[in-house]
């Protein structure tokens, strides 16, 4: 089964390099690492962009953020993830 894992965030740009960074083991192995931006205003999405699979811009708001990457997940598991999870 594949895994996609999506990661709500905002203005997540000091966060998300650690999680991204050990998440690329899984990623080799073809999990699905989307991130679903709530308009961050620092280099949050610039960030992503080099680690993430997907990295989707939409509305503010957790549930709107979560829906919106489960919605163009591959896999058929969803992990939903915070960027400042260890």
């Amino acid at each position: 089964m594949r895994l996609s894992i999506v990661i709500p965030a905002l203005d997540e740009e000091s966060a998300l390099p650690l999680l991204l960074g050990d998440l690329q083991p899984l990623r080799a192995r073809g999990t699905q690492i989307i991130v679903a931006d709530g308009g961050s205003r620092d280099g949050t999405v610039a960030v992503a962009g080099t680690l993430a699979d997907l990295v989707l811009q939409v509305p503010r708001g957790r549930a709107l953020q979560l829906n919106a990457g489960a919605a163009r997940a591959c896999g058929e598991l969803l992990l939903f993830l915070h960027a400042d999870s260890r």
